[in-house]
């Protein structure tokens, strides 16, 4: 059970699920992406038990793509990742320059986790939408 955060561990053991020393690799992924949606669809500052916690609002950037922006946003994203999910190990972040929708970014999310003492790759892609949502796939 330890792939999950304590919130989910409690919300597992009340839902009568056995618990297993095994790391399962799925949950673990699926703990890690549910906890970044909701980091990443946090604004700053509406959280009044951390008023870091979040990411500022993105939705004047999305339009105006230049240089200094997106790596604005790789860095902005980068550093809550490190800070708010440390199950991930090394995260990079690349912002895709291929994108036909003016009105989001794309951008992919790397890193390692590790599991049972040896590391998984793990490679998110995500959009952040006109509306300031962020989707992760």
């Amino acid at each position: 059970m330890k792939e999950r955060r304590l919130l989910e561990r409690i919300a597992a053991w009340e839902d009568g699920e056995q618990r297993t020393n095994q790391t399962q690799v799925d949950i673990l992924v699926r703990s890690v992406t549910d906890h970044l949606r909701r980091l990443l669809n946090t604004r700053q500052g509406s959280v009044q038990l951390d008023p870091l916690f979040g990411v500022p609002d993105f939705t004047n950037i999305a339009g105006g793509l230049t240089a200094g922006s997106t790596g604005d946003i790789e860095e902005e994203i980068r550093r809550m990742v490190m800070k708010y999910e440390p199950r991930i190990k090394s995260p990079r972040v690349v912002v895709s320059r291929e994108s036909t929708d003016v009105l989001s970014i794309r951008f992919a999310l790397e890193g390692k986790l590790e599991v049972d003492d040896r590391e998984i790759p793990l490679q998110l892609s995500t959009t952040v939408g006109a509306s300031g949502k962020v989707n992760i796939n």
